[in-house]
């Protein structure tokens, strides 16, 4: 158990490596994942199976990428992103702006650890790449369920581990050795992309992951695989 100062000086420090990183954030995304970032978003999004007019909580919104593909989707669905680092939020605005959605999006700085929205708010919640890097995942988890309505949903697209020894080899070959490096150099920050695959590292795994939802007050819990478990997409409902 991590004291609260300890927490909260985890969550300065990963505060100020995003802020760091976030005009090449994107690029690199692109990058480090041959492009299927795109693909494995719009798949998390297809899960949420979004209804029109309803309103959607971007969790660790980041640069926005999650909240552009919901309102690309014209259901005329409300999306609120809040992220802790200012620097990717006012990137994500521009980019909101610049594609004609800033009616639909609205960004806001805080913490999602304590969400700054009333209980029963949502109809849904996104965090797409973000939960890993919570002072305290299980909170964050909770406050989840806190701030969607009866019958919301969850969805969490997040990094995992393979189970196939041999792609098991090759991903942590790639994840300890060549994206640091890459990230590294194009980044200009030495910590970012070390940090990433520790943190994929320490996070818990499918299986257990699905546990800790399940804690939180979710209900019919599931996870799927994407690209050979590199990702998975971890879904949890709120029971009416």
């Amino acid at each position: 158990m991590h004291s609260i100062e300890d927490t909260a000086a985890f969550s300065r420090q990963i505060q100020s490596m995003f802020t760091a990183i976030a005009p090449r954030y994107d690029f690199l995304n692109r990058l480090l994942s041959v492009g299927q970032d795109r693909s494995w978003r719009k798949r998390a999004i297809n899960r949420l199976a979004l209804e029109p007019g309803e309103r959607i909580l971007d969790i660790a919104t980041g640069t926005g990428d999650m909240a552009l593909e919901i309102a690309s989707r014209n259901l005329s669905v409300q999306i609120s992103g809040i992220d802790f680092s200012r620097r990717m939020l006012d990137l994500g605005r521009k980019k909101i702006k610049e594609n004609g959605y800033d009616h639909d999006v609205s960004f806001q700085i805080g913490s999602a650890e304590c969400l700054p929205f009333a209980d029963d708010s949502f109809d849904g919640a996104v965090c797409a790449f973000g939960i890993r890097n919570f002072a305290d995942v299980k909170l964050g988890l909770r406050e989840f369920h806190r701030i969607l309505k009866p019958g919301g949903r969850a969805v969490i697209l997040e990094f995992s581990k393979p189970t196939n020894r041999v792609l098991k080899s090759v991903y942590n070959w790639y994840f300890d050795l060549v994206l640091p490096k890459v990230g590294s150099l194009i980044s200009g920050h030495n910590d970012a992309y070390s940090y990433l695959p520790e943190s994929v590292a320490d996070f818990p795994d499918q299986a257990e992951f699905v546990s800790w939802i399940k804690e939180a007050g979710f209900q019919k819990v599931s996870f799927k695989e994407l690209t050979f478990g590199i990702v998975s997409i971890h879904y949890g409902y709120k029971g009416i």
